[in-house]
């Protein structure tokens, strides 16, 4: 199962592939989502463009 990350990009992850993630608050508002193979996505967060870093970690962590 993908969850989308981003809608106006398009990005998604599928959660069993997260190794880490974190919501940084300095200098942004920020998802921090390391994946298995080591490779690390940032997503800040944009309610005006459909993206909650709070609710994005919220539903990563009820897909797992």
């Amino acid at each position: 199962m993908m969850i989308l990350l981003n809608p106006a990009t398009g990005l998604a992850v599928n959660p069993t592939e997260i190794s880490t993630m974190m919501i940084e608050r300095i200098p942004l508002l920020r998802l921090v989502i390391t994946m298995k193979g080591g490779f690390e996505l940032q997503i800040r967060s944009c309610p005006a463009e459909g993206v909650n870093v709070e609710q994005l970690h919220k539903k990563l962590l009820e897909a797992v």
